[in-house]
């Protein structure tokens, strides 16, 4: 029923959690969960309507309705209640989702797993929750059937109250051990690395500074 990026959102989730999915659509993610028995109950909010409704469709479907409530709501505004201790935002804007977290105060407390999946700027997010105080316990970089396009890292972090510094590497990739790398987070690293190399290269024919770019191409090719 899940796809990869899904699956692998889903092995973060820990066993018997009060789930809360931003952006659920059509609540694909906790009816999996659920019919698996690895969640107490889920919360799965979509600002839209028609997702919305999808979802309620797709819970009473699988006999899940006392289990699973969807709900419209613009980001956290309706999470609160629930306390959720995962919450997920998946295939979203990274600036989206900072924007999510920020406006969620309540979320900075112990016993809260986030779970994130951005789309675009992941920097952003591993920027956003180093100085936030959230420490980020496990990192996961999956590829869609093989597909460039189809990269996505997915961050599972808590809130411990510690600010941290990221080097600009750790923010564009996560903390990776270069001598256990799998194939797709080397596809993954060599794509940041080719849009840095468009970038650099548009500066140096703008004949504006690219050591930025240089510098941060030189830290990710030890991983290639």
């Amino acid at each position: 029923m899940l796809d990869k990026r899904l699956r692998a959102a889903a092995e973060l989730v820990p066993v018997g959690a009060r789930l809360a999915d931003i952006g659920s659509d059509h609540a694909y993610l906790p009816i999996a969960l659920c019919l698996e028995n690895k969640i107490e109950c889920a919360l799965a909010s979509d600002i839209n309507e028609g997702p919305v409704a999808a979802a309620v469709a797709n819970i009473g479907k699988n006999g899940l309705s006392s289990r699973i409530t969807a709900i419209r709501a613009d980001g956290l505004g309706g999470a609160r209640d629930f306390s959720p201790d995962c919450i997920t935002v998946l295939g979203m804007g990274g600036e989206l989702i900072v924007s999510i977290l920020d406006a969620a105060p309540w979320i900075k407390k112990e016993g809260i797993t986030l779970i994130l999946q951005p789309m675009t700027h992941a920097e952003t997010v591993a920027k956003y929750l180093a100085a936030q105080g959230f420490a980020v316990k496990k990192e996961t970089i999956v590829m869609e059937n093989g597909r460039d396009d189809r990269i996505y890292r997915i961050i599972c972090a808590e809130y411990d109250g510690q600010i941290r510094e990221l080097s600009e590497a750790e923010a564009c990739v996560g903390v990776l051990d270069e001598n256990r790398l799998d194939g797709d987070t080397r596809a993954y690293v060599s794509r940041c690395v080719r849009s840095l190399e468009t970038r650099m290269n548009g500066k140096m024919a703008a004949g504006r500074d690219f050591s930025y770019e240089e510098e941060l191409i030189r830290s990710l090719s030890r991983y290639l």
